[in-house]
């Protein structure tokens, strides 16, 4: 009997495209695109998988039953925020709280992507996801102590279900005061609104985020509210779908902390998904940087519109606990990505003090660069790209686009080089130049945020745009190795290849270090560990393969902002605390630059994280290279700083072996990126495909 071949998926659905990559047993990898279907995902889904099936010679149902895993990812939670096209949203506040989250949450600065003007009194406050009239409240009070001072009124409650209800309200946010140290009243609530209106949605704070800081918590909690309706039933359809299609694996879905959960848990709380998006695209950049021996990454990820930054630090993701959603606080622990306007579609202008700016404004898709011929007058990077030689207008997109360099040549003379009194080729240059130095210096902002040092770092360069730029961003930072993934393309669908299982706790616990409880402190994360094993155990793990780790927020006495630090396994006593404390001291040193161990320091907040590695792919060795004269396509003209135009050698990147080696000036093409080498660097294949360039190659 023939043995039938297992396969192991996964599905990113973006904002245009949506990727898949499938892997056998053998190590081979298969990867396709489809269009994203915004009006219903899971058609993008289907049609993607339809691909891969097709890729392999099989039906659907066929590649569906030989299936052990199908990880998926969707930017839909995201698109539902931005657009602000979720369900009708209600809240229950403590009364004289109705309207807290119709203020401001944070500064102005945050109000929008790009810069802002902080003395424009014009400029439009953040959006509210919900109206005003459907901001309710109710009678009941609870102190920070967690003491009763006002009963709950229930039948303040059901009057004031029953108006939002009556309004067509299908899902409802649940924000009391100090919930989280007696959730009493909220878990009341939640049964009275299951009695009035049996099919509304549910989110109640005290179990979305039980922390204090009432702005963090009610935030999450109506982002919470607001898309649990379209991701449950998202959810819910694709599992359907795919089970009525012959699938009888794994179902798991990619969340914004980096990790994957089954559909049974993303149910319980569908905020996960949030930030999801760029979420697995580290992960994918550990794997690469460990099988060069680096640990510490900068995994960049680079589209139309922006330049996402994300960083692996001595072998493990860097997450946040905060994050800024259109404005508004997202407090669920995602993967730390900073997001800088610098993007393929980036505009270029000449500003009013005549300096030429690029980004943060993007010509996005439509109308797109001008070379695309779709309307659009304003010169962006990929214009650049095209008349400094580095895409050709023949070959974008595999042949599938022709561009049109003549209209990018006459966007940049009409709106860079005249102003400027340059030359077209000399103005495209400066573009190529400071979209560099833009992506170059955020990225060194946000390292020094972090308290890292880039030059500690490999550089792994991912996205349709980023091979273009990368070299020259690597020498900027004065990084060592720069790793050009052969799945750049499809960067963050292989990297949910990659990610483990992965849930995260949180519980308030204020009070100054000197002075814990340590019962208390010691019961606090045993109840969040039960969670975290129960979780994971239905998820299928068994309990030797549950890894733990605990941390807790600390500040000094005084302090605003805190740190995070780690806390040591085992009894939680004088030692582990003492190994915390000295932890913060150090993040501190780092981050802010000093530190004083003398000085009283608190703890503000307790974090757990329950996780179970995955299974990770084994990919197969390329073929050996026969030299990379035989994968030559030709020459064309680019410019390069110093040197000019020069005849530059052109090379089919799938034609290149293991171990064949691109000395630049040279430009190597694949269907969906484009790497350019300059003069004085050179790169080699590794064994996955992937082009590796070390720092003695890439000296300036």
């Amino acid at each position: 009997m023939e043995r039938r071949v297992a396969y192991r998926i996964s599905v990113d659905s973006g904002g245009t495209f949506t990727d898949g990559v499938l892997i056998d047993e053998q190590g081979v990898a298969v990867m396709r695109k489809a269009h994203t279907t915004p009006h219903d995902p899971t058609q993008g889904t289907l049609e993607c998988l339809r691909k891969l099936a097709q890729a392999c010679e099989l039906t659907l149902a066929e590649l569906l039953g030989r299936t052990e895993s199908l990880v998926l990812g969707t930017t839909m939670a995201t698109n539902v925020v931005a657009t602000h096209s979720g369900p009708r949203m209600g809240t229950i506040a403590t009364r004289g709280y109705r309207l807290r989250m119709a203020f401001p949450q944070v500064a102005k600065a945050d109000w929008k992507e790009g810069p802002v003007d902080m003395y424009d009194f014009h400029a439009d406050p953040p959006r509210l996801l919900t109206p005003l009239h459907l901001m309710t409240e109710v009678t009941e009070r609870v102190d920070c102590t967690g003491a009763v001072i006002t009963p709950l009124d229930e039948n303040d409650v059901r009057r004031a279900v029953r108006e939002l209800r009556d309004q067509g309200v299908t899902t409802i946010a649940v924000t009391l005061m100090h919930s989280p140290v007696n959730p009493a009243h909220e878990r009341r609530i939640g049964q009275i609104i299951a009695e009035e209106a049996p099919a509304m949605c549910v989110a109640l704070s005290s179990t979305v985020l039980p922390v204090s800081g009432e702005v963090e918590r009610w935030s999450t909690t109506m982002f919470a509210a607001y898309v649990a309706p379209v991701v449950t039933a998202f959810v819910t359809r694709i599992g359907t779908l795919l089970a009525e299609a012959g699938f009888g694996g794994q179902l798991l879905f990619i969340q914004s902390n980096g990790g994957i959960a089954t559909p049974e848990i993303v149910k319980e709380n569908p905020a996960v998904l949030l930030l999801s998006g760029p979420a697995a695209g580290p992960s994918l950049g550990l794997a690469l940087g460990l099988d060069h021996e680096h640990r510490n990454v900068l995994s960049v990820d680079m589209g139309g519109t922006s330049f996402d930054v994300g960083v692996v630090h001595d072998g493990a993701v860097d997450t946040v606990r905060e994050q800024i959603i259109d404005g508004k606080k997202f407090a669920l622990p995602s993967v730390d990505v900073t997001a800088i306007g610098a993007g393929g579609g980036s505009i270029a202008y000449v500003d009013a003090s005549g300096r030429l700016c690029v980004g943060p404004r993007s010509a996005s898709a439509a109308p797109g660069p001008a070379c695309y011929g779709k309307g659009g007058t304003e010169p962006t990077v990929t214009d650049a790209n095209v008349v400094l030689g580095y895409i050709d207008p023949e070959f974008f997109l595999g042949g599938e686009t022709r561009l049109r360099k003549d209209l990018a040549e006459q966007a940049i003379a009409e709106k860079i080089a005249k102003p400027l009194g340059l030359t077209v080729l000399e103005a495209a240059a400066a573009i190529y130049e400071v979209i560099n130095t833009t992506m170059a210096s955020g990225t060194d902002v946000a390292f020094a945020r972090r308290g890292y040092d880039p030059r500690d770092f490999a550089l792994c360069a991912a996205g349709g745009a980023a091979a273009v730029h990368a070299v020259r961003i690597m020498q900027e930072l004065r990084i060592r190795k720069l790793i050009v993934p052969k799945v750049a393309p499809i960067y963050c669908a292989f990297g949910m290849m990659y990610c483990d299982l992965k849930h995260d706790w949180q519980r308030a616990f204020h009070v100054a270090t000197a002075q814990v409880d340590f019962a208390a402190l010691q019961a606090a994360y045993d109840e969040m560990e039960a969670q975290a094993r129960e979780t994971l155990r239905r998820e299928g793990v068994a309990e030797a393969d549950i890894v733990i780790q605990r941390s807790m927020d600390m500040r000094y006495w005084g302090q605003f902002r805190d740190r995070n630090a780690p806390l040591p396994g085992g009894a939680v006593n004088a030692d582990a605390l003492a190994a915390a404390t000295a932890a913060f001291h150090q993040v501190h040193k780092a981050t802010v630059g000093h530190s004083d161990p003398a000085y009283p320091t608190e703890i503000v907040r307790l974090h757990l994280s329950g996780s179970a590695r995955m299974r990770k792919p084994v990919l197969r060795d390329i073929a050996a290279g026969r030299g990379a004269e035989q994968a030559r396509k030709g020459t064309r003209m680019a410019h390069f700083a110093g040197a000019g135009l020069v005849n530059t050698p052109v090379y089919d990147g799938n034609r290149l072996g293991r171990d064949d080696s691109v000395a630049g000036p040279a430009i190597i093409e694949e269907t969906f990126t484009t790497f350019v080498l300059p003069p004085g660097v050179a790169t080699r294949v590794d064994r996955y495909g992937n082009f590796v360039t070390t720092v003695l190659e890439a000296r300036a």
